[in-house]
């Protein structure tokens, strides 16, 4: 089996290939020329150099594929429509175009997110809508998605989607990264106290769930949630991090209600002036942190088994150790 994985420059597509060729597959991966893959330097595997602009470069990359994990998307809280849309939307349907055109194509692997139902006051399950509720991610992750549903349907491609809650582990640049600066400049912010359930599912348990569903006989045409057993809460994530770097818990608090206000106003002021940066809140990061991420997993453990071998622990422990590597130390630089 050979496999086809896009985004693996990322943090869930570069675990996702090392471990494939941990495993003994054929990789290769959709880099562009000006790719950081130095994570991936070490590894037995194959580059094709394209984007998912590019056409042509698919076709090629996609030739004698047997599995296709498309990883690749553009996941920021905040950012111009325009390149969500061209990441997250045309360049989902620039690579379901060309593995229509793929004979040797067993499997389509798309990776959503459960950020497709919108934020939903209740965690849900697999049967509810995609909901589009304005946010650049939200809606085009769901419009991604829907390419997705309509090619299945109107061509046979067999594909899998999987919908992953809050993944976090090294190389995690927003659910770990982000967090840890903050923590040492002394800014991190709960909302409502932190008491909502975060969804977390640690990198080793993503990646063993996606091969499984891609690899499962029992998954063409379905969509699976995917987060650890365990249901902590973000302030059991956040003072367990806390913990381990021998830093102070977060002293700020506000209501998911300031917070909503906060988030619109900056948004609003920083779309009006065109400032290039991130906001300091959003309102993708305050439905994250006060939302219940704790969706149903009920399917993906029915259909293909899934079950976490990663504890809560554990995966704290790891990504500590990671942190406090010259690795860690080297990508918290850059971020």
């Amino acid at each position: 089996m050979t496999a086809l994985v896009t985004g693996a420059s990322g943090f869930l597509g570069g675990t996702l290939a090392s471990t494939l060729i941990a495993r003994g597959e054929k990789v290769r991966i959709l880099a562009r020329t000006t790719s950081k893959l130095d994570h991936l330097k070490e590894l037995q595997l194959e580059i094709a150099y394209g984007s998912l602009e590019d056409q042509s470069s698919l076709i090629e990359a996609l030739k004698g594929i047997d599995i296709v994990y498309h990883c690749a998307a553009l996941s920021f809280d905040w950012g111009r429509w325009e390149e969500f849309f061209q990441t997250n939307v045309t360049g989902v349907k620039n690579l379901l175009e060309a593995a229509i055109n793929t004979s040797s194509l067993k499997r389509f692997l798309h990776i959503s997110t459960s950020d497709v139902y919108g934020y939903p006051a209740k965690a849900c399950d697999e049967s509810y809508p995609i909901t589009d509720i304005g946010l650049p991610y939200n809606r085009s992750k769901g419009m991604g998605e829907k390419a997705v549903w309509d090619y299945h349907r109107d061509t046979g491609l067999p594909v899998t989607i999987i919908r992953p809650v809050t993944i976090y582990g090294p190389r995690s640049k927003d659910i770990v990264g982000e967090i840890v600066k903050l923590l040492f400049k002394k800014q991190m912010v709960l909302i409502n106290h932190g008491k909502s359930r975060a969804g977390l599912l640690y990198v080793d348990n993503a990646v063993e769930g996606i091969i499984q569903a891609a690899t499962s006989p029992n998954t063409i045409g379905q969509a699976y949630n995917l987060r650890d057993e365990t249901d902590e809460t973000w302030k059991q994530y956040v003072e367990a991090l806390a913990d381990g770097l021998e830093v102070p818990y977060p002293r700020l608090n506000f209501s998911s209600g300031l917070a909503l206000a906060v988030a619109r106003l900056l948004e609003k002021l920083y779309s009006s002036f065109r400032i290039p940066s991130r906001p300091l809140l959003t309102r993708h990061a305050v439905y994250l942190c006060f939302r219940d991420q704790g969706y149903s997993i009920e399917k993906a453990q029915h259909d293909f088994g899934f079950k976490s071998k990663v504890t809560f622990e554990e995966g704290i422990s790891r990504t500590l150790s990671w942190l406090r590597s010259d690795e860690g130390k080297n990508f918290m630089f850059r971020i």
